[in-house]
């Protein structure tokens, strides 16, 4: 399955409207890895890193620059309810695709071609 396949996939998307936008997030990201390792592919196993960083992209530029989703949730048993909310944070270093890159390189570097 293509990259943007499994991006659209895994936030929800249905239709074609941001296609060029989650395209231009992984061509980002994957030049990036390629050029680390030397590589004219993406090593498939770091195909997960690519999909996080998309994903970071577009919830970070989808909620207008904001550094902080929230998710409000609550639960009910027997009369009782308990709220709760969960705290996402996607920050600018989690889109900068140098500071990304950097701190997974021990795991990209992993797949690095050396070429004479």
């Amino acid at each position: 399955m293509e990259l943007l396949k499994k991006v659209k996939e895994r936030l929800g998307i249905t239709d074609t409207n941001q296609d060029k936008q989650i395209q231009g997030y992984i061509d980002d990201i994957t030049d990036k890895i390629k050029s680390i390792c030397n590589r004219i592919d993406l090593p498939e196993e770091l195909e997960y890193l690519a999909i996080k960083y998309v994903v970071n992209c577009y919830n970070y530029y989808k909620d207008n620059n904001s550094n902080v989703r929230l998710q409000a949730t609550s639960a009910s048993d027997n009369g009782q309810t308990v709220n709760f909310k969960t705290v996402e944070t996607v920050t600018k270093d989690d889109i900068d695709v140098d500071k990304y890159v950097d701190k997974n390189k021990d795991e990209i570097s992993m797949y690095a071609y050396m070429r004479w």
